[in-house]
């Protein structure tokens, strides 16, 4: 967390409420919900008292962003749900929606904890280039006809609705603007398949997997923002949403880094500590480090956000720089517990694969310092 001097007293109260929750509701019920692999969709609730309602400013003051940090960072801490945690940042999209009814209905049933989320972007042809997906919406009088397949997608087994990028342009003026609109999709909708794909980080079943869409109805108010320029929405909400990725594997690394403390203070290997060895205490004094120097950053993006100050290289430093030293951090940790670390009862091995795929999610590494180096140079001088 950020320099607790640096907190309000609203911030540190928020912080401390949540984690005491998370102690009391998560902890106990962890290894439960991992063996029975359903999501608890009880969650939901528990955050549509907590955090929803303030998130989007509905009925008080809109949550700022450094505060919404501070619960992205426990819920890694204490492995919160997935599903929930996406569905906290792809809500954001929600007051997007063209339509009143449409929009007053969605947000009514997030703020009652009856919604889950799943972000529909990535193509079995398309990652990191998001612009040149190839899944179709024909607007066909006041409807959008819907065709094609998405897939990598977390959480599509249990998800409600989908908010799914879609290719819209008809005219070269509209491809200017890469010709991409946003839909939310019913996962109930007449034509919708969702897929399982067993991924290393597999807790619950339907994480991961991904959805077809053939000639599925969608109605025209469903959709997220302008048309044919939901590219440019969905960029701004994921440049911001990086942050709260990597803080999540932020906590992820503390936990690990508790732990693996904790256990070097007494295992011992030929009658001393391990914690007195150089190579164990100096290798987690150095994730210590970077876990520190990867959390302020992430914070200084976050004010910045707050503060309406452009952060996009900001931002692309945290996912890239936060989430490698995280993986870092829990793979150290592992290595510190030895064999015992390396078992399927192990909470390391199960943070060590989700670490990994965090790296992945959101853009990889390699399109973080794109983005860094086209803020050093611009555009033209960057690589391509």
């Amino acid at each position: 967390m950020p320099v607790k001097d640096e907190l309000t007293s609203e911030q540190k109260l928020i912080a401390d409420t949540f984690e005491e929750y998370c102690r009391t509701r998560i902890t106990p019920n962890q290894e439960r919900w991992i063996s029975e692999r359903k999501f608890p969709r009880s969650v939901m609730k528990d955050l549509s008292e907590m955090v929803f309602g303030a998130m989007l400013g509905e009925g008080s003051e809109k949550m700022d962003e450094v505060t919404l940090g501070l619960i992205s960072e426990l819920m890694g801490k204490y492995e919160f749900p997935v599903p929930a945690f996406l569905t906290m940042h792809f809500a954001k999209l929600l007051p997007f929606i063209e339509d009143r009814e449409t929009r007053s209905g969605y947000i009514e049933r997030y703020l009652n904890g009856d919604l889950v989320i799943c972000g529909a972007f990535t193509e079995p042809g398309h990652g990191s280039d998001s612009s040149s997906i190839t899944t179709t919406a024909d607007l066909q009088g006041k409807e959008f006809a819907v065709n094609g397949e998405k897939a990598f997608v977390s959480s599509p087994g249990n998800a409600d609705v989908f908010v799914a990028s879609v290719r819209t342009a008809k005219t070269a003026e509209d491809k200017q603007y890469a010709g991409i609109s946003l839909l939310l999709v019913d996962v109930t909708a007449k034509g919708v398949e969702t897929y399982e794909t067993e991924n290393m980080a597999s807790v619950f079943k339907g994480d991961f997997g991904g959805i077809r869409f053939s000639n599925v109805a969608v109605p025209a108010g469903n959709i997220i923002g302008e048309m044919n320029r939901g590219f440019h929405l969905l960029m701004k909400i994921l440049n911001v949403q990086r942050v709260h990725v990597a803080l999540y594997s932020i906590g992820l690394a503390e936990a690990s880094l508790d732990d693996a403390i904790s256990y070097a203070r007494i295992r011992k290997t030929f009658g001393r500590p391990i914690s007195k060895r150089q190579a164990v205490a100096f290798r987690l004094a150095e994730d210590w480090t970077r876990i520190e120097a990867s959390r302020l950053l992430a914070f200084k993006a976050l004010r910045m956000q707050d503060n309406g100050e452009e952060n996009s290289a900001q931002c692309a430093s945290v996912k890239w720089y936060g989430c490698e030293s995280a993986f870092n951090t829990v793979s150290d940790c592992l290595q510190t517990f030895g064999a015992a670390g390396y078992v399927k009862s192990s909470p390391i091995e199960r943070r060590f694969r989700a670490a990994r795929g965090f790296l992945i999610g959101d853009g990889t590494p390699d399109i973080q310092k794109l983005i860094i180096s086209r803020k050093l140079f611009g555009r033209e001088n960057a690589p391509q």
